[in-house]
């Protein structure tokens, strides 16, 4: 049985497993059985990286973890193509996560020196929050600029920013102005934590915005996204009655009464993601009305509707400080990375369609976070005026 294991562990890292062979892997690490053995298969491809058996033990119980995909089925919507059965994808990725990712917090935080993969290159630090608060009467304030304290009342609400960066409404006897509209938008590499005039929170992500009123009304609480943003909504009733809480972006409409939830609606991606991490939320959009379920995920794009079971913790790693790249696309990744680190992307030769596995902290230099992506793809990096160059690796 452990041959049989070791064989099919192998195959999977070698890139050389078929679906069946890969879902009968993901059962047996699933069941939590043979984890001594899968184990002891990591070190062995993390090779003399892993001499820390404690520090070991702590990165891959993490990862076991996150394997906790049961009832993980999929239901994809008429109009929407069928997928390969999503648990077997998401888990397969996250094996390799336990090898690069637990690889990584060796090569970069217990000191250890290794040979490196990439050519010397400048170098660019993260983003960090960085974010414009738009008035209703168009005046800007840049709140990286602006200390702790009252930075202005709009619609009768005061303005604040708390100790910990947060911009928060509080309102006042005279905040009834609904019309007064605020903006706050983050640039490339910039991200910032707004605590709404209902006391809900959103997170913005880099190069996004929200737009919301001063006051909201009694009626509902509505709110324009561009970009990426997640929420924690809080409960609301007015007369007994539970006031909406609605998110629009420029395809769809999201209603929700109390939940936590991510929306991904980059004009540069292939469609608009949301992801329901608790509660509940009822989708919108020309053709179509959907109930999420927590852990569930709804992708809209020009060919239709599909939802499907989602890891929720690599969709909102970005909240956590972290990239989470479990089997994604080569492409995907870069345009994260370029939002946050505020740069441009160059494939300077035909790269092969490969997918990247890796946990990486958004706090890292460029540099590192390039080196950590060169040990999962056959890709090279370069960063050059300003610019990420990628070719393909010299054998």
């Amino acid at each position: 049985m452990n041959n049989h294991i070791e064989l099919l562990f192998k195959k999977y890292i070698a890139n050389d497993c078929t679906s069946v062979e890969a879902a009968e892997l993901i059962d047996i690490i699933r069941s939590g059985n043979q984890k001594e053995l899968i184990e002891s298969l990591m070190q062995e491809q993390l090779g003399n990286a892993a001499t820390d058996e404690l520090l070991f033990k702590a990165a891959s119980d993490r990862v076991f973890k996150r394997l906790d995909l049961s009832n993980t089925e999929e239901q994809v919507l008429p109009i929407g193509a069928r997928r390969l059965p999503t648990y077997i994808k998401v888990a397969a990725a996250i094996i390799v996560i336990a090898v690069s990712s637990v690889a990584m917090y060796f090569l970069f935080s217990s000191g250890k020196k290794t040979t490196p993969v990439m050519v010397a290159m400048q170098d660019i630090a993260p983003g960090g929050n960085k974010a414009t608060l738009v008035l209703s009467d168009g005046k800007q304030v840049v709140l990286n600029d602006i200390g702790v304290g009252n930075i202005t009342e709009d619609g009768g609400a005061i303005i604040k920013k708390s100790a910990d960066g947060q911009l928060a409404y509080y309102s006042t006897d005279n905040s009834q102005n609904h019309k007064a509209i605020n903006t706050v938008k983050t640039p490339m590499g910039g991200q910032y934590q707004v605590v709404l005039p209902d006391g809900s929170k959103v997170r913005l992500n880099a190069a996004s915005s929200i737009t919301y009123p001063a006051a909201f009304n009694s009626d509902e609480r509505r709110v324009t996204l561009t970009g990426e943003a997640y929420f924690e909504i809080t409960h609301l009733t007015k007369n007994n009655r539970k006031v909406p809480f609605i998110v629009e972006t420029g395809r769809q409409k999201i209603e929700v009464l109390g939940t936590r939830f991510n929306v991904n609606a980059y004009d540069d991606e292939k469609g608009i993601t949301t992801t329901l991490v608790e509660g509940k939320v009822k989708v919108t959009t020309e053709n179509e009305t959907v109930i999420l379920k927590p852990n569930q995920e709804l992708n809209l794009r020009d060919e239709g509707i599909t939802t499907h079971k989602v890891d929720v913790e690599t969709v909102i790693d970005w909240t956590n400080g972290d990239f989470n790249f479990a089997d994604e696309d080569m492409k995907s990744v870069m345009r994260k990375i370029a939002r946050w680190y505020n740069v441009e992307v160059v494939y300077d030769s035909n790269i092969p369609d490969v997918n990247l596995s890796a946990q990486i902290s958004r706090d890292r230099n460029l540099s590192e976070v390039l080196r950590m992506l060169e040990l999962s793809g056959d890709a090279q990096f370069r960063i050059e005026n300003g610019a990420i160059h990628i070719s393909n690796k010299t054998k």
